[in-house]
């Protein structure tokens, strides 16, 4: 009874009582062949774009019989590698140069995968579809560290972190700054460049929104620990429409530097002159402006309750009311 040979590693099955004298030949070959398909390794340049990895019976060279194979050569279109119709499996170093153009490795007259320029696949076929191991695992979990050199993909679904909530902290380190992103998962905070965030969301360095910023409820507290911190707020042509003196402790309108007062309004433009201040009134029945100061009749207070007409007048202020320009006088005494 003659030999034949498995169907997988195309092992030479002796019958009983043949190959006298090349038994162990024989043997040997199956025994090389097994080995190359437990740790084997052969690079093989692709020579055309429908090519076929190498499988023949009892050969100890068939390309296919490999445990790993490396994949050379450029591309010069779509091309196909195919292996035989069999349950195998394969690790896969695609060094080829794709050039723009698919790879697919699959079954003999099967369905297969599209290889990664420079990637490394890990591929099983149930004879007739190649799956990539990793790509179709579904859901992996890791007892331990997971560490990954290169990049990770999320193609579709989502990602969630610590999905049983317990108190595990999440760090994102940057080039130069090890708690770029921190997580305190125990505290339910979030910090960007710091790993001990005092409230929700704990920024050390400076923010930049491009777009509107939204507060829906709660309220917005800048420099809540009283420090030496300016604020500044631009429009279309003012670099200062509105400013904070942190150290000072005057706020500007249009300016940078707060005078004497506690609030300063610079109206700047000696051209297409604006008023300093508007002040529309809604409400018939109160009042444009309230005073709330010390009274004295001498003058002496920021509130005069003096009815003497003695002062001398020194001049006006212009003001408009309701379309119309008046004046107030101004005295050089209160009494």
């Amino acid at each position: 009874m003659a030999s034949t040979f498995s169907s997988t590693l195309n092992l030479e099955l002796q019958a009983s009582g043949e190959n006298s004298g090349t038994w162990g030949t024989i043997t040997n070959n199956n025994l090389q062949k097994i080995e190359s398909a437990a740790k084997g390794y052969v690079s093989v340049a692709i020579a055309s774009t429908n090519d076929t990895l190498t499988a023949t019976d009892g050969s100890t060279t068939d390309e296919q019989s490999n445990a790993i194979i490396k994949l050379t050569g450029t591309l010069s279109g779509a091309t196909t590698m195919s292996c035989e119709a069999v349950e195998t499996w394969y690790i896969v170093d695609d060094a080829t140069t794709h050039s723009g153009n698919n790879l697919t490795f699959k079954p003999s007259g099967g369905t297969g995968v599209n290889l990664v320029q420079g990637a490394k696949h890990i591929l099983y076929s149930d004879g007739s579809t190649m799956f990539d191991v990793l790509n179709d695992a579904g859901n992996i979990t890791a007892n331990g560290t997971l560490t990954v050199a290169g990049n990770v993909s999320l193609d579709g679904g989502s990602f969630v972190f610590n999905e049983s909530s317990a108190d595990l902290d999440f760090r994102i380190e940057g080039n130069g700054d090890a708690n770029l992103f921190f997580t305190d998962a125990g505290n339910d905070r979030v910090g960007i460049k710091t790993n001990s965030p005092s409230t929700e969301l704990h920024v050390v360095g400076g923010v930049k929104a491009t777009g509107n910023i939204d507060f829906d409820g709660g309220g917005f507290t800048f420099n809540d620990s009283g420090g030496s911190l300016d604020f500044r707020a631009e429009t279309n042509t003012l670099t200062h429409a509105l400013f904070i003196d942190g150290s000072a402790d005057k706020v500007g309108f249009g300016t940078s530097s707060p005078t004497s007062g506690f609030v300063t309004i610079d109206q700047a433009s000696s051209t297409g002159a604006i008023a300093v201040l508007t002040l529309d009134q809604g409400d018939d029945d109160q009042e444009f402006i309230r005073f709330d100061g010390t009274s004295a009749a001498d003058g002496s207070k920021s509130i005069s309750s003096s009815t003497d007409t003695g002062g001398s007048k020194v001049g006006a202020i212009r003001i408009n009311v309701n379309g119309t320009d008046r004046f107030i006088r101004i005295y050089d005494t209160a009494i």
